[in-house]
């Protein structure tokens, strides 16, 4: 980021490049659709460069970035939009449907996921989908690292109480 702010005009592919996937996959995991993911992954590295000048290092170029994406991704979440079928899971359905339990369970994740309050939402995804250190994420949420950790651990049992109750229900239907 400092050869950035330098005026180094490669800084900013490297940026990119580094960063990108990650940015995409946390979007994608909040968001729950490839399309919106693509548009926030693009606003999130514009208004990163576009900012760059009030970037101090107080914390990682990497948390600062997922920070403007978080926030993206949040805007977007109060808008209304259509609910689509992604073209990845049309192919998946017409596979004989050998990954109908994966989508399913899959689907079910994201879905007690999303229903989650934001910090263990976000906690959850950074330490455990994209394999952030707690400290990191700690720093990104404004947080101690103690209050973090109990933040993630809450929102680990909250999943795995939640995905419980759920299956437990689906056996119950299955059974009638």
């Amino acid at each position: 980021m400092a050869r950035f702010q330098a005026g180094e005009a490669d800084a900013v592919n490297t940026l990119f490049e580094l960063h990108v996937d990650r940015v995409f996959a946390y979007a994608r995991h909040l968001l729950d659709s490839r399309e919106d993911a693509e548009e926030v992954t693009s606003e999130a590295f514009l208004r990163a460069f576009e900012r760059a000048a009030a970037f101090r290092g107080d914390c990682p170029f990497r948390g600062w970035l997922f920070g403007i994406t978080r926030n993206l991704c949040m805007d977007r979440m109060r808008q209304p939009r259509l609910l689509l079928l992604e073209p990845d899971d049309i192919e998946k359905q017409t596979d004989d449907g050998r990954h109908a339990a994966q989508m399913e369970t899959s689907a079910l994740v994201r879905q007690v996921i999303a229903q989650m309050p934001e910090e263990q939402r976000t906690a959850l995804l950074l330490c455990d989908v994209e394999e952030w250190d707690a400290r990191e994420v700690a720093a990104t949420l404004g947080k101690s690292l103690a209050a973090t950790k109990s933040t993630l651990y809450r929102a680990r049992r909250a999943l795995r109480e939640r995905l419980t109750e759920l299956w437990a229900e689906e056996e119950t239907e299955d059974a009638l």
